[in-house]
């Protein structure tokens, strides 16, 4: 008995030394739809570019994001995500060139399998097969954790897009806030019912994707006001500028999302709640094709979109800069990993998702 005691005494310590050392209290899952890993590895695609743009070097775009080298050409698009998270706050795993994998283990290659497998940790190909409005028979890590921490339905939040965000992050569209698309945002921030009213006024070329701009904005008032512990942020621009086509567009989507980040990283470096608490993973649903035929294309007739891309910032994780050498690392990890960095095994949701990624 003394020898059960003794050992049941080790395992108690052990486990709250774990919990001491763990900082992570607040997670924030950012999704960029379809953002290749091309631009995001190598910075402006000049090669790419020339095929599909006459007098290619001549162009705004070209003069703006060019230089003699990848990474020159890629701190140029996201000086910040570069020069700061990546050098001195996290990693992230994806760049082929460096033997560092990341897959999609749904077959289907498009937007609501992707964010799905994302979300409920696991692929369920034979039941999301479309982007319909259809809503998700599947709980998402958002609800476990919302359940694990006892969280309001303010405390754990949703902001995108795309309208379909509505149905894929949540089978209980009670249960904690998702604000997808054109849709109204009710707050008593002045500032912020504002924002809600414009988006009315500044539509996109798409019904159901709005501007970044507002999906961000929006997304930052209710950070600022209700101090949410688990937020995702998912933007949509990129994805769809690359299926008009509009090369320029989606670069340039890139560049301002970049700004976001910085946005929202000085924010949290200068709340008492976040900094140094909080745990960033920035993913993206798919990836897209390599060629001037099919860049902005992605599907299960584009192979390649299966590769993707995941960026870690976390107090929690000591990796910094790019992985290299590394065990490829798959979509349907992502939502375990997110609950672990806060100290919870998702496997008590759903024993069938992806594992933890382990740093």
């Amino acid at each position: 008995m003394r020898k059960l005691s003794l050992l049941f005494l080790f395992i108690t310590l052990f486990n709250l030394n774990i919990s001491a050392q763990r900082k992570t209290e607040n997670v924030i899952l950012i999704t960029l739809d379809g953002a290749r890993l091309q631009e995001v590895f190598g910075g402006f695609d000049v090669e790419l570019y020339k095929k599909i743009q006459k007098d290619a070097d001549k162009q705004d775009l070209y003069k703006k994001y060019w230089s003699d080298s990848n990474e020159a050409e890629r701190e140029k698009l996201m000086p910040f995500f570069w020069q700061v998270w990546m050098k001195n706050h996290g990693s992230i795993a994806g760049n082929r060139n460096l033997k560092s994998e990341v897959k999609t283990t749904n077959n289907h290659l498009f937007s609501y399998p992707g964010y799905s497998e994302i979300v409920t940790g696991e692929a369920h190909d034979n039941i999301i097969n479309s982007n319909k409005r259809i809503q998700n028979k599947f709980p998402s890590f958002l609800q476990f954790l919302q359940k694990k921490m006892n969280l309001n339905s303010n405390q754990v939040a949703s902001f995108a897009s795309w309208n379909v965000m509505n149905e894929i992050v949540t089978t209980d569209t009670n249960a904690f806030l998702v604000n997808a698309g054109y849709e109204n945002y009710v707050s008593t921030d002045a500032a912020a019912q504002r924002l809600s009213a414009q988006q009315f006024e500044t539509p996109t070329p798409w019904d159901s994707v709005r501007h970044d701009y507002y999906t961000f904005r929006l997304a930052m008032s209710h950070l600022k006001n209700f101090r949410p512990r688990v937020l995702h942020i998912g933007l949509g621009e990129t994805d769809d500028w690359a299926h008009d086509g509009r090369y320029d567009m989606v670069i340039n989507a890139l560049h301002r999302t970049d700004k976001y980040f910085r946005e929202l990283w000085e924010f949290l470096e200068n709340d008492r709640q976040y900094k140094g608490k909080t745990s960033i993973i920035v993913t993206v649903d798919h990836g897209r094709g390599s060629t001037e035929k099919d860049w902005g294309d992605h599907g299960k007739d584009v192979p390649e979109a299966r590769c993707i891309w995941i960026a870690f910032v976390s107090p929690d994780v000591n990796l910094r800069g790019e992985w290299k050498d590394a065990k490829t690392l798959y979509q349907n990890q992502i939502a375990a990993t997110l609950c672990k960095l806060l100290g919870f095994d998702y496997a008590e949701q759903n024993r069938q998702a992806g594992k933890a990624i382990d740093f």
